[in-house]
Parts: structure tokens; sequence; C-alpha cells
């Protein structure tokens, strides 16, 4: 009877026993699965920290706003989609392509076909200048296809779209005030194109835009004479010969002579006798 007793007592003992350590192992297990959590928190914070410390603002010397481009207009509009879920059309600042919407001029369906291939669905960085609007509300940006480091003239014409455009020769420069803060970097490439005949400027080395001279933000002029070219259109050339005196898109007064490339599509602003008397009136020659 004694035996039968104490063996009842080391089963009772064992099982209190097995019981304990299966609780210490659970409670073990929640712990390990908590500590777990809290270094999967701790990975997800300092990836998210990681993430911020890439973003194009931290690094870059310009304010730049994160969009994706989702429409394409022509050569110098597109649509995008900012990074709040909000949509716009975007204006580029300080250049103009030749027009293929409304109308056709040379060179327009090119460089709308760029802009299309290199930005549509792409990732790009807006930057924008003392005008925010144009009256039409598109948003007037500088695109940026990756942040600047520092802003020189590598980094402009290589990684700031508008200034790609004025570089290849799908476009025209076109200032427009107040925001100017680009003009001198689109002057030089636009020149550079012009002197090497890339682009627009291998079909007319006058140009092929007079622009939409829509871009001014409201109560803004536009320091590019494509609307005063439009106005001279029914206005009768002045005096005689026959060299031809014209004034092309940015204000440059350019005479051609017969037998030069371009000299039968040019309209003249003026007729001149010889070329001393072309020069007098502040024209130079048309290089081709």
């Amino acid at each position: 009877m004694k035996i039968k007793k104490f063996n009842i007592f080391i089963i009772v003992f064992m099982t209190a026993i097995l019981l304990i350590t299966a609780a210490g192992c659970s409670n073990s297990s929640t712990l390990n699965s908590k500590d777990l959590n809290t270094d999967k928190q701790v990975a997800q914070s300092s990836t998210k920290d990681a993430a911020k410390s890439v973003e194009p603002n931290s690094q870059s010397p310009v304010k730049l706003e994160k969009a994706t481009v989702t429409h394409h207009t022509d050569g110098d509009t597109v649509g995008v989609t900012l990074e709040n879920g909000q949509t716009a059309k975007v204006r580029l600042i300080g250049v103009n392509t030749p027009e293929f919407t409304t109308k056709h001029e040379q060179y327009g369906e090119q460089a709308s076909d760029y802009t299309k291939s290199q930005l549509y669905g792409q990732t790009v960085y807006l930057e924008s200048d003392a005008g925010n609007t144009d009256r039409y509300g598109r948003l007037l940006r500088y695109v940026w296809i990756s942040p600047p480091r520092e802003i020189t003239e590598d980094e402009v014409r290589n990684k700031m779209f508008n200034a790609i455009l004025a570089y290849n020769g799908y476009a025209e420069q076109m200032t427009v005030q107040p925001n100017v803060k680009y003009a001198e970097y689109f002057r030089k490439l636009c020149a550079d194109a012009r002197e090497n005949n890339r682009g627009l400027w291998s079909v007319n080395p006058n140009g092929t835009t007079k622009g939409d001279g829509t871009s001014a933000p409201s109560g803004s002029t536009s320091s590019n004479s494509s609307t005063t070219s439009s106005s001279r259109k029914n206005i009768q050339p002045s005096g005689s010969g026959k060299i031809k005196g014209n004034i092309n898109s940015r204000g440059e007064k350019i005479y051609h002579v017969p037998g030069q490339a371009f000299y039968d599509r040019t309209s003249a602003e003026e007729y001149f006798n010889s070329k001393a008397e072309a020069q007098a009136a502040g024209y130079r020659r048309s290089k081709r």
C-alpha cells in the first residue's frame, strides 16, 4: 500500500515538473516572438529612414517635386501625376518647340515624338521659378530627369530636359519674365545647336517656330519676339531690291541674298539693293 502511494506521489511530482517546464518554454517563445517583431519594426523604420535620406531634395541644391509623366501633348507640354495623386499639365520653362497640335510647324513632329520617347512613363523632378502657372493653368516648370548635385552647365545640359531639348535642336529659346533662372544656359545651348546645325536648325538656320506665346504668368510680358513677328505678317515689306531682310523669332535681323538655301522661303520685312545697305540697317548675312 505504501509503495502504491509512493508511485502516485512520483507521478504527480513529475507531472508538475513537466507543466512548469512547458509554461516556461511558452513564455520564452512569446518573448522571442515579441523580440522578432520589435526587430522587424526597427528594420522597417531603418528602411524608411534610408529611403528618406535619398529623396531628391536632401541632396539637390534646388527644391524639387517628384512626379510621373502620364500624358504627352507636344514637344514642350506634358501631363504628370504628382506624388499626392493630383494630375496637372506642365509647360516647360524657357524653351519653345515647333507647334504640332493646333498648327503644324517645321520639325514640330520630330520634337513632339522626341519628348514622348524620352519622358512618357518616366519619373521626373519638377522645379518652379518665380511664376507658378500660365493663363491656361499649366504648371510652369523646369523638368529634371534626375536631381542635380550642383548647378553647373554640364548638370543642366545633361539632366534638365528643357536644356536637353535646346541643346539637341528640338527647341528655340523663349524667355518669359519673371522665369529667367536658367535663361543664359538656354541661350548658350540654343546657340551651340544652331552653330552645329542640330535638329530644327538644320531645316532652317533662322528657326522654325514663332512660338505659341502662351506661357507667360498672369501679368507677365514675354521677351520673345514671336508676338511681334506674328503681328508683322500683314505689313507690306518696305524698300526695293532683291535682298530680303528678315527678323527671326529671337529678334535677330538677318538678310538673305538670291541663291541662298532659304531665300525663297524667307518672308521679308524689308528689301535692300545691296549688302552694305542691309548691314547699315543692322542686318547680318544668313549663314546658309
